[in-house]
């Protein structure tokens, strides 16, 4: 059905595409937000002031009460603790998770079926997808109250950067709000019930973007939220012309955030950059907080557990793959889901005084991350110092075939020349050591995703958590 959709939106005149985006939107209104929103985010305000044992009572509630969910209800799970012969008596607490398997993205795509909750109704069920980055997109099943929730922890954060739901916000996401066959504008959308404006990310260029700027200037936002590249496009092109587009706060997501680009977008706007991590598996949320010192774990969301630690020599922290349990998803519960994603815990709290753990800032996918020979991991925080300040450069990503073989593309402006790419490759030398052979591929653009991501670091090298 959605596909059908998508067919005849992608085929309307742009009006009929600005209603059906704002139909939309009072769909998710009178799912998410008005009163039941204000209610739950109050409550989850007040979590993030919980004292440790506070907020330890609150999960070891929450997953006690899954866990019977489970049991009773979902045959995978009850195939599970049954061949384990545990019950849910044994699972009462975070220290008690270990007892059960590691849920797999592949497991999950073969047990579908028996992962949906056999007493979830039809009306409380909502299909959702995985962008798909890193293979076929994984097909989910959420209840009502998870996408409640969702929306209560991202409003949480957004509260934090100081905004409040019917403020003026425009996205620039992985949508396609408008065909991509589109040359002029208009690039965008409405959706008027929720005061948003949808940008597409599939048209920036170097022409178009004034376009933009100008439906900005009149749409007037508090906020944007969007990928670090596409919002460095939009910075670069003002930081470019020594002009400022002020803004509240601009929010990022579903990229790694380097610092080079943290620093121009918010001279760009004029604002702070509260980044955020959070996954259509509905499993981990990760917020930035007004003191920007990482990213604080939403335990009261779910569970994380940092599996698999290797020592990161550049930073001496030690990296792992998050393994993470919803705590509010019933119509499909993913329980210990291994992420293709890794990342440390910080042992300091946060200077807020908030309870919430903080997650380090290096919070990227295994496959972003490149080996060396002599088995270092570096990752594309690092990797992203080694053209950041080239000003020939426009845009530029890495490759890593194998331990032995490195490459660059680079997309270069009209002052790029032959100094500028020894530079680049000898910089490269240093990182990785001389058994690495690093070439340079001059190309006239760098393709996004099929969702409209950008990927900085391409490794094919596992790395063996």
């Amino acid at each position: 059905m959605s596909s059908v959709l998508d067919k005849v939106y992608s085929r309307s005149p742009a009006l009929i595409q600005n209603i059906g985006m704002t139909l939309y939107g009072m769909k998710l209104y009178r799912r998410e937000y008005g009163r039941k929103l204000r209610q739950l985010l109050e409550e989850f305000e007040k979590h993030s002031w919980y004292s440790p044992e506070e907020m330890r009572e609150y999960q070891d509630e929450h997953l006690t009460i899954l866990i019977k969910h489970c049991y009773e209800n979902v045959p995978y799970y009850n195939g599970v603790m049954q061949a384990a012969r545990i019950t849910p008596d044994d699972i009462r607490t975070l220290a008690d998770l270990p007892k059960l398997p590691v849920l797999t993205r592949k497991q999950v795509m073969e047990n579908r079926d028996d992962l949906v909750a056999r007493n979830t109704g039809r009306f409380d069920r909502i299909i959702g997808h995985t962008s798909g980055t890193t293979g076929s997109p994984l097909r989910l099943m959420w209840d009502r109250q998870v996408c409640l929730v969702k929306t209560v922890v991202d409003w949480r954060q957004k509260r934090m950067a100081g905004l409040n739901p019917g403020d003026r916000i425009a996205f620039f996401l992985g949508r396609q709000v408008v065909p991509l066959r589109r040359t002029k504008p208009p690039f965008w959308r409405h959706n008027w019930i929720l005061n948003h404006l949808f940008c597409s990310s599939f048209h920036l260029s170097p022409v178009n973007v004034p376009h933009y700027l100008e439906k900005l200037s009149k749409f007037k936002p508090r906020a944007i939220e969007g990928y670090p590249s596409t919002m460095s496009i939009l910075a670069g092109y003002l930081n470019q012309r020594g002009e400022t587009f002020p803004l509240q706060v601009v929010l990022t997501s579903s990229e790694t955030l380097f610092k080079t680009q943290r620093e121009a977008i918010e001279r760009a706007f004029a604002c702070k950059v509260f980044d955020f991590y959070g996954m259509a598996e509905r499993v981990v949320f990760a917020t930035e907080c007004e003191e920007h010192c990482g990213k604080h774990v939403n335990t009261d969301f779910g569970l994380v557990e940092i599996v698999g630690g290797k020592q990161f020599t550049s930073s001496g922290k030690r990296l792992g793959r998050i393994i993470a349990t919803g705590l509010h998803n019933y119509a499909m519960p993913l329980i210990r889901y291994e992420t293709n994603d890794v990342t440390s815990l910080e042992s300091n709290p946060c200077r807020c005084g908030r309870v919430l753990p903080l997650m380090s800032g290096v919070t990227t996918k295994d496959e972003d991350i490149t080996v060396t020979p002599d088995g270092r991991y570096i990752s594309s925080s690092i990797l992203n110092a080694v053209t950041h300040h080239l000003l020939s450069v426009e845009e530029s990503q890495i490759v890593q075939e194998d331990l032995y073989h490195v490459m660059m593309r680079v997309v270069p402006r009209p002052s790029y020349n032959e100094r500028e790419e020894a530079i680049i490759i000898d910089s490269l030398r240093q990182v990785f050591g001389p058994e690495v052979s690093v070439t340079v591929e001059i190309v006239d653009s760098i393709a996004r995703t099929a969702n409209g991501k950008f990927r900085w670091v391409i490794s094919k090298v596992p790395l063996g958590f």
